[in-house]
């Protein structure tokens, strides 16, 4: 139900998308249970990417990792969505909050995020800042690698 009051919202525009926030916070919330978030990945399925990207664009910098596991198949333009959005000023975790963006991508596939990297690099979307984080996370992906080939048995 909820997700149908959503998409009926988004269609309507009744509210901005700072007031559908919250509405998404709620819907993807870490005390979903299994069955709820097999139902919502079910739900996001029928969605049309539209849809998705109204999903994403209105969620706020927390949320996307949670949506990332709903998606059938992010494109670009999800992963685009995602990492542009800005962290609030007054937090103060900030690199583990984009960490979680670009785990979220990266997740689905490393391709994804190289690629969409790549083309926020190319329309000029990408900040200094952004390019600093994507090769720091760039290096921390190659160091999990590397611990893994050691510990095989280590995979979390």
């Amino acid at each position: 139900m909820k997700i149908k009051w959503l998409k009926g919202v988004f269609k309507k525009g009744v509210l901005s998308l700072e007031e559908i926030t919250p509405y998404i916070r709620l819907l993807v919330t870490d005390d979903n249970s299994g069955e709820e978030n097999e139902l919502l990945a079910e739900l996001f399925k029928e969605l049309e990417p539209e849809m998705q990207y109204r999903f994403l664009e209105a969620a706020d910098i927390y949320d996307p990792p949670k949506l990332f596991r709903f998606f059938p198949s992010p494109t670009t333009r999800h992963a685009k969505i995602a990492l542009m959005k800005k962290v609030p000023p007054y937090e103060k975790k900030i690199q583990l909050i984009r960490d979680n963006v670009f785990y979220a991508v990266s997740d689905y596939s490393k391709d994804l995020l190289a690629e969409t990297a790549k083309l926020m690099v190319e329309e000029g979307k990408a900040s200094q800042r952004f390019l600093e984080n994507y090769e720091r996370f760039k290096e921390i992906l190659g160091d999990e690698e590397f611990l893994l080939s050691l510990y095989p048995k280590a995979r979390g």
